[in-house]
Formats: structure tokens, sequence, C-alpha cells
């Protein structure tokens, strides 16, 4: 069996020390699964925990390789997954694992077709950003045209894809981010207001915008102490998304007071994207409930839609090598990026033009 390069945890700790790039074996698809040759990856906040050992979906003791979204063409596959032999695809990976390596395995449940009229590091950084921002806001948030649409981190790559996807939906967009120059990404993107959380207290600056009635929905992709304070400028009958724990240091899982939703008589709505028909037993006595592929297809040709139309981009802040990845995550951890850091790791496809 052949050999190939990959990015490999190999201890716990900082994405920049324990990040190298190692000679691996290359895996082979089973049943239901697809190998993509990897052209693009992208970076997650989600490959920070890992690396550090924090509470993850699915914990892995090192070593392993990094890399939960990837574009590439499929160039082997299982029993059951045909139908994408040869398909240049974007792809969630096997357990959000294994994509930054020059080959990758995906459950066919997580491929899809990828948006021709993006390059390949575009495509890595479209697939979880997008599909998940969609999944939150209409599929759980209900957000309508004419609404308030809070969106928190909103210059990371799932937060540039809340505003762009708030805004074609018609609603009004409220961008928290920190710092001038991610507040200007945020207002080029269609922002109705910027607000650095910064230099001001966001929660007053919802109010003052909404006549202290408060935002219909909260995108909330940062956590920590941004939980209770945006309950506090949610709309009476609002719905606060929870997307992420980029600002949470224990990851989530600490305790909320629960009384201080109800005074406000708002809706707590958890979001987690992943794609499943099947559930184990086991896994859903844990809790687990994903999405059918049903609604990924909805979701998918939606998105489609919008990008044929020109009315959603990905924000691709920064391409980096493997070798320049864990130095990548590190700047990522410190608040210091823009948009989606992709990883370069084949020669990818050029977006088609019109």
């Amino acid at each position: 069996m052949a050999d190939m390069k990959a990015l490999r945890v190999t201890s716990h700790g900082q994405p920049g020390t324990v990040l190298a790039v190692q000679t691996t074996e290359c895996p082979e698809p089973g049943p239901g699964e697809v190998r993509v040759k990897v052209s693009a990856a992208s970076l997650n906040f989600n490959d920070i925990d890992r690396c550090r050992g924090n509470l993850v979906s699915v914990p892995t003791p090192p070593p392993f390789t990094l890399g939960m979204d990837v574009c590439g063409v499929v160039d082997q596959v299982g029993e059951g997954a045909e139908a994408w032999a040869g398909k240049r695809v974007v792809a969630i990976t096997k357990n959000a694992l294994g994509g930054i390596a020059e080959y990758a395995i995906a459950d066919a449940i997580s491929v899809f077709d990828a948006p021709p009229s993006l390059d390949d590091a575009e495509a890595a950084a479209f697939l979880l950003t997008f599909q998940t921002s969609h999944l939150a806001l209409f599929h759980r948030g209900r957000l309508k045209a004419g609404e308030t649409l809070v969106v928190h981190s909103a210059a990371s790559g799932l937060g540039t894809a809340g505003i762009q996807l708030g805004k074609a939906a018609g609603a009004r967009v409220i961008a928290v981010a920190g710092g001038p120059e991610k507040g200007a990404l945020c207002a080029s993107l269609g922002a109705d207001l910027v607000i650095d959380h910064t230099a001001e207290d966001f929660v007053e600056g919802v109010l003052a915008a909404t006549d202290d009635a408060g935002a219909d929905v909260v995108y909330d992709l940062t956590g920590g102490d941004f939980v209770e304070r945006s309950w506090r400028c949610t709309a009476h009958g609002g719905r606060y998304l929870a997307v992420g724990f980029a600002d949470d240091d224990a990851n989530g899982m600490t305790g909320r007071p629960l009384r201080m939703a109800c005074i406000g008589n708002i809706d707590i709505v958890a979001v987690m994207i992943a794609w499943a028909d099947a559930v184990d037993p086991g896994m859903r006595r844990f809790g687990f409930n994903p999405f059918g592929r049903d609604v990924a297809d909805e979701i998918h040709a939606d998105l489609l839609r919008l990008i044929a139309a020109g009315d959603i981009r990905p924000v691709v802040g920064r391409r980096v090598t493997m070798e320049e990845a864990g130095r990548a995550l590190d700047e990522h951890a410190a608040r210091r990026s823009l948009g989606r850091t992709v990883v370069e790791v084949g020669g990818g496809v050029a977006a088609v033009t019109k």
C-alpha cells in the first residue's frame, strides 16, 4: 500500500508545536465511502481543540491526521459509492478527521458536487461554513425577510457566510466583530451595522439599533460570556442559535443559568451539522440526532443557486501550505485571521468563469 504526506497531530499542545508533516499510510475506502485526492482543505477552530486535547465530538488520541473538510477529485470508491467515481467534490471527512493529507476518506452521505465557479481553495472554504450557516439560520432559526439577525464572530468563515446568507434572505444584519479590520470586512459583505465588541457593549448596540426590541435571531459562534449577554438582546420570541464555542474555555460544557433565558421568553436553539440517514443506537443514546441527506441535498441545492446568482461567495483570508498550517492555527486561536484559512495540498482546479 502506498504512503502519502499528511498533517499529523503528534501530541497534545499548541498547534504550532505539535503539528508535523509526516509520511503515513494511504487510506482505502470501505463500503459506502470514497477516497478523495485532496487539493485543498480548510482549517477550523475545532482543529485547535483537537490539537490541545480539548473536548471534541469525536475524541481521538494522537497521532492522527487533522482536517474536517476538503475539495478534490474522488479517485477510489467503496461498494455503494460508485456514483462519485471521478467527480470533483467537496466533502466532510470521516469522523471529521484526515482531510489535510494527499488523500482522505469521506462517507458518501457527506460528499457533494463542488461548485464549478469556485476554485478548489474557495470550494473547501465553502462547504462547512455555508452548510452550517444555512442549517442554523433557516432550518433551525427560521430567519425571515425583514427580521434582524446578529452574527457573532462575524469576520470568521462561518460569520462571513452568515452575513451573506442573512442579506440574501432579506434580513437586517448586525455584525459583531473585534477591531476595525474585521469590521471593514463585515461591512464589505453587506452588514447593515457593525459593532466592535472590543470598543463597545454589543448588548447596548443591538438594543439601540432595534429600539430596545432586540434581535430576532442571534447566530452565536463565540460562546463564553457572549451567551447570557446575547440573551439580553434577543427579541421576545427570538431565536438564540448555539453553534460555536470559540471563546468558551470549557468548550461549551459549563452550566448555563437558564432562568436568564426564561425571563426573556426566547428560544434557545441547538445546532450541529452532521448528515446521517441512520444512527448507531449507542450514539443515539448519547444524544446524537443529526439531519438526513434529504436536508443536506436541499441545503446544497439552495447554496449552489445562491453562488450561481452571485449572492454568496466564501471568504478565503489566507492560503497556506501543510508546513505553514500549525502557525496559521496559532494565529487563528489568537483571533488574527479573517474569513477561512485554507491549506493547499495538491494541484487544484481554477474557478470556471462564464
